[in-house]
């Protein structure tokens, strides 16, 4: 029972790095805030199916969030009722905590924004991509720890690191105005997908060093984590885009680079060791 509770939280857990992306498309698609600001329904359809693109593309959005939800509700279920560990049952728990926040943001955006002054605004966007990455980071928390307790064990810190900084450089190339002269809804999209992977990465490193008793990979995975964070959150448009934000970016984008190079030098160090 308890692999296919592992089993079950990987799944959820997956579905919820595609929600992400979904969202992702919705909002720089511009098909966030179609719908006639109606919810449930769209334009009196409760199926996306026979709507106009923009609403098809946001209806849709809302029926796989529907279904990705159940399955946090069951993964927080089952870390609760099947493990003892605290760790693994707080990260269930937190996800399940902090979906109806999600929710409510969500939801704000696209019904009664116009009748809050931050309704559409990019910090509530931000916020609501931040309860997204929350959700998933406690999500695959708790996916990595039950997947060391149901005896596959605990994952490599040097490879974790040097898979994030594989990714790191594809990133950077489709970031904004540094290769594509567009940054548009596809490169955007692809972009933000190669970022989610640098924050997994990270976040795996981070679990698996701490499990490990490498405190000095762990805190440069933390150092990683909040550097990777502040680079999504320029890209959701929290701050005006421009030359002085595209530096700073690619100082994140150095900084993350080093912190998996050194976290991949520590573990190597302690395994000689």
């Amino acid at each position: 029972m308890d692999r296919r509770s592992y089993q079950l939280a990987a799944v959820t857990t997956a579905l919820t790095f595609a929600l992400i992306l979904v969202g992702e498309y919705t909002a720089v698609s511009g098909s966030g805030a179609t719908c006639g600001l109606q919810w449930p329904d769209c334009n009196g359809q409760l199926l996306p199916i026979g709507l106009q693109v923009h609403d098809f593309v946001e209806q849709f959005h809302r029926g796989f969030a529907m279904v990705v939800g159940f399955f946090i509700l069951g993964t927080g279920a089952v870390s609760w009722r099947r493990f003892d560990e605290r760790d693994v049952k707080v990260g269930g728990v937190l996800a399940v905590v902090l979906l109806p926040i999600q929710v409510i943001l969500g939801g704000t955006t696209v019904t009664f924004s116009g009748l809050v002054p931050w309704g559409y605004m990019p910090i509530t966007q931000a916020v609501h991509h931040l309860a997204a990455l929350a959700i998933f980071a406690a999500l695959l928390y708790t996916t990595l720890r039950m997947r060391e307790l149901v005896g596959v064990g605990v994952g490599s810190v040097r490879t974790a690191s040097l898979a994030g900084l594989a990714v790191l450089p594809v990133a950077l190339v489709f970031s904004r105005n540094t290769v594509f002269a567009v940054y548009g809804t596809r490169v955007q999209l692809i972009h933000h997908a190669l970022e989610l992977l640098v924050f997994t990465a990270a976040l795996a490193a981070l679990v698996w060093a701490r499990r490990r008793g490498n405190r000095r990979a762990a805190q440069a995975m933390v150092a990683t984590l909040a550097a990777v964070t502040l680079q999504i959150l320029i890209g959701t448009g929290v701050v005006l885009f421009s030359a002085t934000v595209q530096l700073a970016y690619y100082a994140l984008t150095v900084a993350v680079a080093a912190l998996f190079v050194a976290a991949a030098r520590s573990a190597r160090a302690s395994t000689a060791a």
